[in-house]
């Protein structure tokens, strides 16, 4: 592999076949919501292959938390749309959802033809202690390489955490993040001359794109009107919600449960309560995003075809929109007052990944074997560099142990 210098690292250029290899990788394990897939990312993608520069991923996680859609596969659209351009972004999100996809496919079609209901929380006993100990390690990375010993960062970055571990929510996240940015203005107003500040870019669009946001815009128009109703095709219909939720959704398929589940069963009355529970409870025992749902729905509507479509509609139109604000970061990403701005937010948003992973722990019943397991991960991975990839699929291996033969 060639190198190039980006943000004073020095990283290798990556070919189509990489993103899709270490993305279905990554996929295949990224147990436990979107902190877990950066955490993946960071410590193969950054620490061992060396192909992408922390900063890249920071920015991902900033800007998909100030716009609509599933937080993790629009952090991976962007890695890679930074990488290898539109193609990457669409190799890089079909590779990283394949393998919860597939299996969430395959537990559609035995749950709608057989009845088939396995309950996964005993064999996933351990993954949980270990996802928690993978993020708090990529956290802990960053703190030393961006915090260190200066104070006044590492004092955001604790605000950040505590506030976040007492009081959980997108609202006072979205707060934070604006905060950091504040906070970092702030700090670098001395290397401002605000005098001679030049005017921030903007984006212009080609034809093409602008055909694509008509699109998109209409398409949300029909849904939050719910002209879609007129609609005689079902997989018509299909479409326009689920692509109407993509750009709706806020915070996190969590933040979009019982909104969906008002849609869904009361509304449109596409499931009973039943099946949009066990919709739920399947997704989360996939190693994808929550919104893997979409997979399953979409299965019941429509067979094969209506489970790909309801989930391209679901992930693709706030990747596409990821991707457009993204170049317009790109492209005053080194305008003195958003430097500013992106240095303080990249403290905060550290400050949610160590929070993210002390949360995850605290909400558990306490468990001495869950502790031993999380204290061997953190140590395993931040110290040792053992890959996350081995370290989860041992705790698997170990929660199979405890349900089936002890």
């Amino acid at each position: 592999m060639e190198s190039l210098r980006v943000e004073g690292t020095t990283v290798k250029q990556v070919s189509v076949s990489y993103l899709f290899g270490t993305f279905l990788k990554i996929g295949c394990v990224s147990f436990g919501g979107y902190m877990s897939l950066v955490s993946l990312v960071q410590k193969i993608m950054v620490e061992k292959d060396e192909t992408l520069d922390n900063q890249v991923i920071i920015d991902s996680i900033a800007i998909a938390s100030l716009i609509p859609g599933p937080l993790a596969v629009n952090i991976v659209a962007n890695i890679g749309y930074h990488l290898k351009g539109k193609t990457g972004a669409l190799i890089s999100m079909l590779a990283v959802l394949m393998p919860a996809c597939l299996l969430m496919l395959l537990l559609a079609w035995s749950y709608f033809n057989y009845a088939y209901r396995f309950d996964w929380s005993a064999v996933m006993y351990y993954v949980v202690a270990v996802v928690s100990a993978l993020i708090l390690s990529t956290g802990l990375n960053l703190y030393k390489k961006e915090v260190s010993r200066n104070y006044i960062k590492g004092l955001l970055c604790v605000l950040a955490v505590m506030v976040m571990i007492f009081i959980n929510s997108y609202t006072l996240t979205i707060g934070l993040i604006l905060f950091g940015a504040l906070a970092g203005v702030f700090a670098g107003r001395h290397n401002v001359k605000w005098h001679g500040i030049k005017k921030i870019g903007s984006f212009r669009l080609n034809p093409f794109n602008s055909a694509v946001i008509a699109l998109l815009a209409i398409n949300e128009t029909i849904f939050i009107t719910n002209t879609y109703k007129l609609y005689n095709s079902p997989i018509l219909k299909l479409v326009t919600v689920f692509s109407g939720i993509s750009l709706t959704l806020f915070g996190g398929g969590y933040v979009m449960i019982p909104i969906m589940q008002s849609l869904f069963v009361n509304n449109l009355h596409w499931l009973t309560n039943q099946e949009f529970v066990d919709a739920i409870a399947f997704s989360q025992a996939t190693p994808g995003p929550i919104l893997v749902s979409a997979t399953f729905i979409g299965y019941k509507l429509g067979g094969l075809i209506g489970a790909v479509l309801a989930t391209v509609a679901m992930f693709t139109p706030s990747a596409i929109l990821m991707i457009f604000v993204s170049k317009v970061f790109k492209k005053n990403k080194e305008h003195s007052l958003v430097k500013d701005m992106i240095g303080g937010v990249k403290i905060v948003v550290i400050g949610l990944i160590i929070a993210s992973a002390l949360r995850i722990l605290i909400l558990q019943p306490f468990s001495v074997g869950l502790v031993i397991a999380a204290l061997v991960a953190l140590v395993l991975n931040f110290k040792y560099k053992v890959s996350p990839v081995y370290l989860i699929i041992s705790s698997i291996f170990l929660g199979v142990i405890r349900q089936y033969l002890i």
